[in-house]
């Protein structure tokens, strides 16, 4: 009888976990102290250039060569790129590497050069590896490289071509790249959305959470909701203080954060329904929980909690000054 053959699931080692852990944290400690507009700006230039590199090493894996169509490529978008190889060669011994390395070096030193400067490139390397979109570029880079080497194409799709066939290409290139299984689903989920409109509700998701963490306090505190905040909220979710005041007088021994759980939860019932019908907000809050800013306003709202712990008189700003503050907001770890 002819056995089926399982697919290894993906599990990280525990070397592997420990390795995860530090980078996370370094990445932390370095994307607190910048803006998260200036972070996120950047995560995003460097998924944009990492699909390029990954690219032209393809092409040159599969022919052992760097064609010179393609260098001419290169040196289009990389100004001084050649040159740049030639100084390397020059100031290297023994075999050079192959020149997507160069690449990458080119762009580090070029594109990236003042963040690592400034020493934050962890974190943008961090948070992007974890991109839903980067995440399909290098499972479909890794599908072409094996389908490359089977058979040699007659001609190599564009750059521009070659991003869209990541997004359009069959399931196949994602259920052959090893990673967890949930991985594998929230990047199917995503292609079927698109990158443009994911974005735009992620931030949108992201918006609302603003909104949410500033209501918190309020709503977690023993006095009546101060006069602005019940109006505005009234405004924003209309409904959402009759609803909150039925389930307290259901529970009042309740805790209070658990007024915040509702509110979040209401927000998405409400604001986000036509996601939750097609099916795709886990992958939306995949995405929004990976959004710096998501980050940055519970790191604001900490700080001001501990500010009203210590002067609760000292006023409620308004939504638009505190989501301002909290977008202003950095901090160094060895200030907590």
């Amino acid at each position: 009888m002819t056995q089926v053959k399982t697919k290894r699931t993906w599990r990280p080692g525990p070397l592997e976990r420990r390795v995860r852990e530090v980078a996370r944290r370094t990445a932390e400690y370095e994307a607190a102290r910048i803006p998260w507009p200036r972070l996120q700006g950047a995560r995003e230039k460097y998924v944009e250039w990492e699909a390029f590199a990954l690219w032209v090493r393809a092409i040159e894996e599969t022919e052992g060569n760097f064609p010179q169509w393609l260098a001419e490529v290169v040196d289009k978008r990389c100004r001084g790129f050649s040159k740049f190889v030639s100084e390397k060669k020059l100031s290297q011994s023994g075999e050079s590497p192959l020149l997507w390395r160069h690449l990458v070096r080119w762009i580090n030193e070029h594109i990236f050069g003042k963040i690592w400067r400034e020493e934050w490139m962890n974190a943008v390397g961090y948070y992007a590896a974890r991109d839903l979109t980067s995440l399909n570029h290098h499972a479909y880079w890794e599908y072409c490289e094996r389908q490359w080497k089977r058979s040699k194409p007659a001609a190599y799709p564009s750059f521009r071509d070659w991003l869209k066939d990541t997004e359009n290409s069959s399931g196949r290139a994602i259920d052959e790249c090893e990673m967890p299984e949930e991985k594998h689903r929230l990047i199917k989920l995503s292609r079927r959305v698109g990158a443009r409109t994911l974005r735009k509700a992620a931030e949108r998701y992201v918006e609302w959470e603003v909104f949410a963490y500033w209501a918190r306090t309020a709503l977690e505190g023993d006095s009546p909701l101060p006069a602005s905040v019940e109006r505005e909220v009234n405004r924003r979710c209309h409904g959402f203080l009759r609803a909150d005041a039925a389930a307290r007088a259901a529970n009042p021994a309740e805790e209070p954060h658990c007024r915040f759980n509702r509110m979040t939860k209401w927000i998405e019932d409400h604001k986000f329904t036509q996601v939750k019908k097609r099916g795709w907000f886990d992958v939306l809050l995949y995405q929004a929980r990976l959004h710096p800013r998501h980050a940055r306003v519970i790191d604001y709202w900490h700080a001001c909690e501990v500010r009203w712990t210590k002067d609760p008189y000292t006023g409620y700003l308004s939504f638009t000054q505190w989501r301002r503050s909290a977008d202003r907001y950095t901090f160094e770890f060895t200030d907590c």
